[in-house]
């Protein structure tokens, strides 16, 4: 009983005393190790982005033999590995390796999938989401990083913020395997095409109205309060040791996915690989998350939005 009664006070002290600074060692793990997530995740988006030539204002003519898919097949059966620009030379090395086989991955024609092509699918998801995600985690992490620097001049045990962010993250690599289903479903029954686009006007249209009528919904409202108030998501869910910080880092995530979910699947409507919309969307996210002046009129704005680009398309 003496723990709970401690631990308000200890945040509310920790709010209204000002002179205490966080450490520059401390610091530098929350911003060294977000930016290693980051850098690594947004380097592999931009790395399909070329091969797929979906990003922005830069073309890639290599990618165009990525439209002859059926050479490319009949060479692999054979045992040889191709590579999608003819006018190269072929660099066995590059091309054998994973990483390359990764960024160069795109939905099977004739919709036969295999296990591989459900992991790589996953993976994106996850990548795409850790990389979009991640810059608006960085208040609580500081927070976090402060009540931890504050409990260790006091001589108790601190866990390291990293251990709060992958906690963070796994709920979104959670989201992304559930995402997964629905873009197979569109896959096989004809409505996105290998580039991950819709193949009809309607189904974009859905989507996007959709994620703007969410907008409006108390259960957006509820969540997004929750992911503006880290205080007060930390004062009410603590817990102790590394498994402790890896449940509020996991609990954060859950009501992140349900404020932000709605917005990932716009992806359907303007591609998964859009690389400028994913990006306007990492922006759309960050701003939701730090309008704490009017977060309403925010929400709605983007709600609206996304009604009527989707009212326009259907018309």
């Amino acid at each position: 009983m003496a723990c709970i009664m401690y631990r308000p006070y200890f945040y509310g002290k920790l709010m209204t005393n000002n002179t205490f600074k966080i450490p520059l060692k401390d610091r530098m793990i929350v911003y060294v190790g977000a930016g290693i997530v980051l850098l690594f995740s947004w380097l592999y988006i931009l790395g399909m982005g070329w091969h797929m030539n979906t990003l922005p204002f830069i073309d890639n003519p290599s990618a165009m033999n990525m439209d002859i898919p059926k050479d490319s097949m009949s060479m692999e059966k054979d045992g040889m590995k191709s590579s999608m620009n003819m006018d190269k030379p072929m660099d066995m090395n590059l091309k054998s390796s994973l990483i390359t086989d990764i960024l160069t991955w795109m939905p099977p024609m004739g919709n036969i999938w295999v296990f591989s092509d459900f992991f790589l699918l996953f993976m994106m998801w996850a990548v795409m989401m850790v990389a979009m995600m991640t810059p608006s985690i960085l208040p609580m992490l500081m927070l976090y990083t402060t009540l931890n620097s504050r409990k260790k001049t006091q001589g108790q045990e601190s866990i390291s913020p990293m251990v709060l962010l992958s906690g963070y993250l796994s709920s979104w690599v959670l989201f992304s395997l559930f995402i997964t289903l629905p873009q197979y479903f569109l896959h096989t029954n004809g409505l996105l095409n290998m580039m991950m686009e819709p193949m009809h006007i309607y189904l974009a249209a859905f989507v996007l109205i959709m994620a703007g009528i969410y907008q409006f919904t108390p259960y957006k409202d509820a969540c997004l309060n929750v992911c503006q108030s880290p205080l007060s998501f930390l004062t009410n869910n603590w817990q102790d040791g590394k498994l402790g910080a890896f449940i509020i880092g996991y609990k954060h995530g859950f009501y992140c996915v349900g404020c932000c979910w709605a917005l990932m699947l716009t992806l359907f409507a303007l591609g998964v690989m859009n690389i400028l919309w994913v990006i306007v969307l990492t922006i759309f996210v960050l701003f939701e998350k730090l309008s704490y002046n009017y977060p309403l009129a925010y929400r709605r704005v983007v709600g609206f939005f996304l009604i009527t680009w989707g009212l326009l398309l259907a018309a």
